[in-house]
């Protein structure tokens, strides 16, 4: 997550959040991941899975991948 981009564009309080350790978009705590993209794109966006999920429809995709479940 790119921190002075996100404050510019008025996004703080999710980099407060993420810089907490909790999900940029929902406050609640990462959890575990589906795969390790799934985890990559906490890393750049905050997101936790389920908030990953609603954005990102990856059977609408035909998304398969690997089932790690990693934690943070």
């Amino acid at each position: 997550m790119n921190r002075d981009i996100m404050i510019a564009a008025g996004m703080k309080q999710a980099v407060e959040r993420f810089e907490d350790g909790l999900c940029a978009t929902c406050g609640n705590e990462p959890g575990v991941f589906k795969d390790a993209l799934s985890r990559r794109e906490y890393g750049i966006s905050g997101m936790c899975q389920p908030c990953q999920d609603m954005l990102f429809d990856f059977e609408l995709f035909g998304f398969e991948g690997e089932e790690d479940n990693e934690t943070i």
